[in-house]
């Protein structure tokens, strides 16, 4: 049965603001100079609103998935999106530097409130079949497409008339559209789909508290002067690694006395849903992604001197070229082995750092440039996919949570990949630049030393999770096929995970 308009709607308004979440970062990375410029931002301020929005976010996902699963997905999409929108209506007229960032932690509370719960409302809203392979391949093709939609905007917007504070502007419209649309096609919660044994409220502390020092820490070693040597980097990084171990011992402790936990670690260790490799699948192929685009637009703008809207101009191909790996994934989920979809991804994917570390800057955008910015879009087919099989693998009052694993993962990916890189890269420049003292340290030939070699530490990264897709998805099976549940207890279960009877 195809989707009615009542299900195209609910795709569009779930689809619609989290595309939005991530339309935010791609707009800011842009923008951030002029921004700075226009509110006074001190040097060592300038990255303070991407850190703290990546602090409020990552940290508060899985608390917000949680609080998904106790409260009801959709009050917890509609009031993180209401939230979202306020936010960012008052960050289009805020005075200060100071205002500025405020606004960016807020806006991240909205985005860690409304991503789970949009996740688990899919799964809820589609039984499993075709319905909700489109379904989850449409949320696929949101998050890079939204980064990219935001550069180009971005772009186009900064330094025309309308300024940059027109951008948030335009989100807040946008995000009360989606609400007003959510209002109207999402149905109401099911008591019988609640999580009911409360809130762990250790848990919370601890993994809020830790996941929001490590991305936090590891956002800032980018900025730093003196990188994971700064005293504030060092020390929050580790006092994040000692919070997320107890965070796992104490939901060990909770779990085995049958209370409520915020993660159960059980579900690692079921054998069929391969969560473990899932995680690193999309870990390794997020870091390339997210770090890729980062370096694609200081290529362009440092080593090519390009101004924003021509930069933005380039980002294009990679928006229409997102959307269709996740279009095809959609049709292809219930029919090809998950397993031959991501590696298929991961390949294509691989091709674009390889060009990245390679490219020639002097040569027509065409013969290089071009083929560089669409062939990284593959990597999108693997966060529908692990999405998919995550959900069915935890029970129905957790699915609001399933959607917070996933995202916590790509959030570190993102936040680690620009740390490890961006310190590698100047590493490498500074090196050349030292073997070569003639040449000005911000020059496109040193620029560009080390940023060949960010391209070819995403290329590894790439390369690992192709590793685990061969030796550790090799059992992972027809992700969205659709199943007929029997008395069975054997084969209820093994349909919950996505995967056929034997």
């Amino acid at each position: 049965m195809g989707l009615s308009a009542r299900d195209i709607a609910f795709i569009i308004a779930l689809c619609g603001v989290t595309t939005l979440n991530v339309f935010l970062v791609g707009a800011v990375t842009v923008a951030l100079p002029t921004i700075g410029r226009d509110l006074n931002f001190q040097e060592g301020n300038l990255y303070w609103p991407v850190n703290v929005n990546s602090l409020s976010f990552g940290g508060l996902l899985l608390f917000c998935g949680r609080l998904g699963d106790i409260f009801g997905g959709r009050f917890m999409f509609l009031v993180g999106s209401l939230w979202f929108a306020i936010w960012s209506l008052a960050t289009a007229f805020v005075p200060s530097s100071d205002v500025f960032i405020v606004d960016m932690a807020l806006l991240g509370i909205g985005s860690a409130a409304n991503t789970p719960a949009a996740i688990g409302l899919c799964s809820s809203y589609f039984p499993p079949g075709e319905n909700r392979n489109k379904a989850f391949s449409a949320l696929g093709v949101g998050s890079p497409v939204g980064f990219i939609l935001g550069i180009i905007a971005s772009g186009l917007l900064t330094e025309s008339r309308a300024t940059w504070r027109s951008l948030f502007c335009i989100q807040a419209g946008l995000a009360v559209f989606f609400v007003c649309l959510a209002l109207v096609v999402f149905p109401k919660d099911h008591s019988n789909r609640r999580y009911n044994k409360g809130l762990d409220w250790g848990g919370a502390v601890l993994s809020t508290t830790g996941l929001g020092l490590l991305t936090f820490s590891l956002s800032d070693s980018t900025s730093a002067q003196k990188g994971w040597l700064a005293p504030q980097v060092l020390s929050l990084f580790l006092v994040s690694i000692v919070l997320l171990v107890a965070f796992v011992f104490f939901e060990h402790w909770r779990e085995s006395r049958n209370m409520s936990v915020l993660v159960p670690l059980s579900i690692w260790k079921q054998p069929r849903a391969k969560l473990g490799p899932l995680v690193g699948v999309v870990f390794f192929g997020w870091f390339s992604f997210d770090t890729l685009n980062y370096f694609f637009t200081l290529y362009f703008q440092q080593v090519q001197l390009l101004d924003p809207l021509q930069t933005s101009l380039r980002f294009i191909p990679m928006a229409i070229a997102g959307a269709l790996p996740s279009i095809v994934a959609g049709y292809c989920v219930a029919r090809v082995p998950a397993q031959i979809l991501m590696l298929i991804s991961l390949l294509v994917s691989l091709a674009s750092s390889a060009i990245f570390a390679l490219i020639n800057p002097d040569l027509d955008y065409w013969y290089m440039a071009f083929f560089m910015m669409i062939t990284i879009a593959g990597v999108v087919i693997v966060y529908p996919l692990g999405n998919q099989q995550i959900v069915v693998s935890l029970d129905e009052d957790s699915q609001s949570l399933a959607g917070g694993i996933f995202s916590v993962t790509t959030r570190l990916a993102t936040a680690l990949g620009l740390a490890v890189t961006s310190e590698i890269a100047d590493s490498v420049s500074k090196t050349y630049n030292n073997e070569h003292p003639d040449l000005d340290a911000q020059s496109p030939e040193v620029l560009m030393v080390g940023f060949r070699a960010a391209g070819w530490t995403c290329f590894a990264s790439t390369l690992l999770g192709i590793v685990i897709v061969i030796f550790g998805l090799k059992d992972l099976g027809i992700i969205g096929k659709k199943h007929t549940h029997t008395r069975g207890r054997g084969t209820i279960r093994q349909s919950r995970l996505g995967v056929g009877p034997e």
